[in-house]
């Protein structure tokens, strides 16, 4: 932490000067050896190679032979233009170039690590071409060692020049962007990796080291004096942000996770909270190892499963007056349900019940069972007779939560939806506002057992929490924070008054919770809902222990590796959870996420022939045994 405290102050400390005139300067001296430069408001002359082109400037670097030696001082350097470059700024033309020394923050993150730069003003500045066609400078090989670093801004003194990567594993697929109306996406080009060698990054247990720095003073004083044992995590700084298509004239590079990438040659720089390589234009990489999704295995005659899905927003083709939904187009909404009535056919074997999460409304999800039924047998598989249940929630955008059963071997005994009338006093507002935006339901069912023709009863409820949007946000933190604590809080009573009723009954808990199997630093959503609340000096908010016997979360038995659910800036993490209670454990016979879309590009969505990114979020599947394990 004192090393992070000691760039960040740097890093905001600028030192400013006003020169009357532009004074030639090497670009090693406007990067100085810390985050900022020392000449911040200076008006320099500059000279170096043009290295890289993008859409509102370029980069320059020092010749090779023109370096100056002290390997803590980048020899590259980020020249703002506002607009396309001009072509004397061509690839490989040495140029002259005048212009003001900046640090550059993005407005929505007033304390990330600062970007030197040099911006032109085109009333006075200009760029003169000294020579044509010179060869690029020599790439600076980034390896395991250096980039797995603890310290967040280890590669500071490379920003702005060129880097290659021998071997690269991807961490996260490539992004894009998505018409939500026709379904239709298209790549951005972006995905992280890590130097091959390194494991792939995890969201770790604790507050993320930016919002730590970010936290307001009274919170600052409250972490001091009642959290002296809070997690920081560090964000994973080994992490490569690369953008294949920044460049002018570069091609978008899609892969999977954890494809291979040999060659990765471009300029580095730094965008969200991770160093970047701009892919050169003409970079040729070899790209190995891209992988498909693989079915989950059938459960044998003893053997029953429950799935749950976040399927993403998933509204149909009709308008539902009640709401200001998008209108999906008849094209759009039909490759949708194709591609999740193959996954929930072919690659999760038709589970016996399926918590779903993000579905428009009744209707829509009775489109998809018919959907997935006729599929069936079509393919001449039995008919799964899926029936669908969803009852309507809060939620201003929409989105509900229900269930898909498979009436052909499960009697459905009761669903029921609760907490839709609970309140809380929105603390920024003042407002008396529902605290559950999608509420949980639960559903009581008895699937049957061909053996004993006993039928086996379970209760299972599916849960979508509110998101983590505007969590560390000055303004809304504390209302989204309050939000989430009386979320886990209320679900954790029920759950516990249920269980005190009947300590035999059967219970699983499924869907998307938007926390961490862990605590985050600032409360324990998970925790609170297992039974086991994280301690009250390790989180900013703290909860009491109101479930006991404690839950499992399945999460928790499989191997490292294999949770997550979800990716975010490069960060594996799991989001869906499945917690059950001791009774329901004992027929436990496996668990596990169908890989088929956390680790696969957005371009994937256009190919309506595979099952592979319908959603952002991959599938929770639970298999489970007749037979009672002792």
């Amino acid at each position: 932490m004192k090393n992070f405290f000691s760039v960040l102050f740097l890093s905001i400390l600028f030192f400013t000067t006003n020169a009357s005139a532009q004074k030639d300067r090497a670009i090693s001296e406007v990067q100085g050896e810390k985050n900022a430069s020392p000449l911040v408001g200076e008006s320099v002359r500059l000279t170096g190679i043009v290295t890289a082109r993008v859409k509102s400037g370029f980069f320059m670097q020092s010749p090779d032979d023109k370096i100056d030696g002290n390997p803590a001082t980048s020899e590259g350097i980020y020249v703002f233009t506002k607009s396309e470059p001009p072509g004397e700024a061509a690839v490989g033309n040495l140029i002259s170039v005048t212009g003001t020394v900046e640090e550059f923050r993005p407005k929505q993150e007033p304390l990330s690590l600062p970007i030197t730069e040099l911006s032109m003003f085109k009333d006075r500045d200009v760029i003169k071409v000294v020579s044509k066609a010179n060869p690029l400078p020599k790439p600076i090989v980034l390896t395991a060692n250096e980039t797995s670093k603890t310290a967040i801004d280890a590669l500071e003194k490379y920003e702005g020049m060129r880097v290659s990567v021998a071997e690269m594993t991807v961490v996260a697929p490539t992004n894009g962007r998505v018409e939500e109306k026709t379904g239709a996406s298209e790549s951005d080009g972006v995905f992280y990796g890590v130097v091959k060698g390194l494991p792939r990054p995890f969201r770790e247990t604790g507050l993320d080291i930016y919002d730590y720095v970010l936290l307001p003073e009274k919170e600052r004083e409250k972490l001091k004096k009642d959290a002296p044992k809070i997690a920081v995590f560090d964000h994973n700084p080994e992490r490569l942000r690369v953008e294949s298509a920044a460049q002018l004239g570069a091609q978008t590079i899609d892969v999977t996770s954890p494809a291979e990438i040999k060659n990765l040659v471009g300029v580095l720089h730094y965008a969200y909270r991770a160093y970047a390589i701009l892919v050169d234009a003409d970079n040729r990489s070899a790209v190995s190892n891209l992988v498909k999704a693989l079915a989950l295995p059938a459960p044998n005659d003893r053997q029953f499963s429950v799935a749950a899905m976040n399927l993403e927003r998933f509204f149909d083709d009709q308008d539902d007056p009640g709401i200001k939904e998008p209108l999906i187009t008849s094209e759009g909404f039909e490759k949708r349900l194709k591609k999740v009535s193959l996954a929930v056919r072919s690659y999760l074997q038709t589970p016996d019940i399926i918590g779903v999460v993000e579905m428009e409304n009744l209707a829509v999800l009775k489109r998809l069972a018919e959907r997935i039924n006729r599929d069936a047998e079509t393919s001449g598989k039995p008919n799964p007779k899926y029936e669908a249940y969803l009852a309507e929630g809060n939620d201003v955008g929409g989105i509900d939560s229900g269930f898909l059963v498979k009436s052909s071997r499960v009697q459905v005994l009761e669903t029921k939806q609760f907490g839709k009338e609970e309140k809380f006093k929105n603390p920024v507002s003042k407002d008396d506002v529902s605290l559950n935006d999608r509420p949980p339901l639960l559903l009581r069912a008895a699937v049957k057992d061909e053996i004993t023709n006993k039928p086996l009863e379970l209760s299972v409820v599916v849960n979508h929490l509110k998101s983590l949007r505007g969590y560390n946000d000055e303004k809304d933190a504390p209302f989204v924070r309050m939000k989430k604590r009386l979320q886990a809080e209320s679900l954790a009573r029920f759950i516990a008054e249920r269980l005190k009723a009947n300590p035999s009954e059967r219970l699983a808990l499924v869907g998307d919770f938007n926390a961490f199997q862990f605590n985050d630093g600032v409360m324990d959503v998970i925790g609170t809902i297992k039974g086991t609340p994280s301690a009250k000096e390790t989180v900013l908010i703290a909860s009491e222990d109101l479930v006991n016997p404690d839950l499992t979360n399945l999460v928790d038995l499989i191997k490292t590796e294999q949770r997550y659910s979800y990716s975010f800036d490069g960060n594996a993490q799991i989001l869906d959870h499945f917690l059950v209670n001791n009774a329901l454990k004992k027929h436990l016979a496996g668990f596990g996420y169908a890989r088929i879309n956390a680790d696969f590009p957005e371009t994937y969505r256009n190919d309506e022939t595979r099952v592979e990114r319908f959603s952002d979020h991959d599938a929770a599947i639970a298999y489970f045994t007749f037979d009672e394990k002792r």
